[in-house]
């Protein structure tokens, strides 16, 4: 299973360099640092969504195989499911993008760039037709997924774009003017098409009981990793911004990377979510499965599979919160003091363990 996480985050990383790379070259020269962004980016990203977005036709092809034999296993699954039929739109769109982005000088006209991101819009449309949650419904899933996805890779590919393409950090401040309210807007649709895509899958009332499963814990994980990625984003969009805006200096390029690592984090939870089974009956899941290995290390024991799990609050589990929040905290404290920023990262990650141990101490 690890290959597929893998090659899942691979995928959302090519869609994001994608699009960052794309968008940015419509926002004019007064408003973005200085970039050197080769057009072999593009053409590797387009390839690897080609390549990448087999792993889960693969999967499912070695999952059914035995039954009825290896040719019509894969004639079936391209043929007759939706998840194979979404692959060979991604193939053939990204074929013939990679030739246009091949033989045409993308980067030197807007029309040029409007046209891929066209090309892109198509893949971005392939994948939400293949994703689980447009398979639980008639139409919203497809929408909402897309939606979620678009604007995630929207943010994030901007900012790994500035953040490891720039060779200055000139114009920084023009630039944080218009991608801070953009960020924003996008995870506001993040949060709301994501809210839709979970309830699709699990019932809010079941969200504690279903860390018992492999699918509950990505999600936790997933949650909590957006606290350091709102730390990281407050430093960037606000305190960055009024030092810059008052004439001091600082170099802004390493706190952006900082965020997107912890975005690209945030990606490889989603990954490993997306490959979990989802929680439609989270009794009978334990029952047969058992429950996640991560849970059952901090439960020991025999477990009721019907039992509802609720806070029982510990000392040793609100020790744990305490620590979440100190350490979130000295991220914070961190930038006022210039310590380095490597440094407040590993603050971040500590701030998301230490509430997930909490956490974890802290349901019975």
């Amino acid at each position: 299973m690890i290959w597929l996480y893998i090659a899942e985050m691979l995928l959302y990383l090519c869609f994001s360099l994608l699009i960052g790379s794309l968008l940015i070259h419509l926002v004019p020269a007064n408003k973005k640092p200085d970039l050197v962004i080769n057009k072999r980016v593009l053409q590797i990203s387009i390839l690897g969504i080609a390549f990448l977005s087999t792993a889960p036709v693969i999967r499912l092809v070695v999952f059914l195989y035995e039954d009825i034999g290896l040719l019509l296993t894969v004639q079936n699954v391209v043929g007759e499911f939706e998840v194979g039929q979404a692959w060979s739109v991604t193939v053939l769109t990204s074929l013939f993008f990679y030739f246009f982005v091949s033989v045409t000088p993308v980067f030197k006209s807007k029309v040029l760039i409007v046209v891929s991101l066209v090309f892109t819009f198509l893949l971005l449309l392939a994948l939400g037709w293949g994703s689980h949650a447009a398979s639980l419904t008639d139409g919203s899933g497809f929408i909402f997924h897309t939606l979620h996805f678009t604007a995630a890779t929207v943010w994030i590919g901007i900012l790994l774009i500035v953040s490891w393409f720039s060779v200055s950090s000139k114009n920084w401040l023009p630039f944080i003017k218009w991608f801070t309210p953009l960020a924003i807007i996008c995870l506001i649709i993040i949060s709301a098409s994501g809210l839709y895509i979970m309830t699709l899958a699990l019932n809010l009332k079941d969200y504690t009981d279903a860390w018992q499963m492999p699918y509950g814990q990505a999600i936790l994980v997933k949650h909590l990793l957006i606290l350091p990625v709102l730390l990281f984003a407050f430093i960037n969009g606000i305190f960055i911004r009024a030092k810059l805006s008052r004439g001091k200096k600082v170099n802004p390029l390493p706190w952006a990377r900082a965020e997107s690592v912890v975005l690209l984090l945030v990606l490889s939870a989603t990954a490993v979510l997306g490959q979990q089974e989802p929680p439609h009956s989270i009794e009978s899941f334990i029952r047969m499965n058992g429950a996640s290995n991560l849970f059952a290390y901090f439960h020991t024991g025999s477990m009721d599979t019907a039992m509802h799990l609720q806070f029982e609050w510990s000392i040793l589990g609100v020790l744990f919160l305490f620590l979440g929040t100190a350490f979130g905290s000295l991220v914070i404290y961190s930038f006022k003091q210039k310590i380095p920023v490597y440094l407040t990262l590993v603050m971040g990650l500590f701030c998301v363990l230490s509430f997930y141990v909490g956490l974890m101490l802290s349901v019975g």
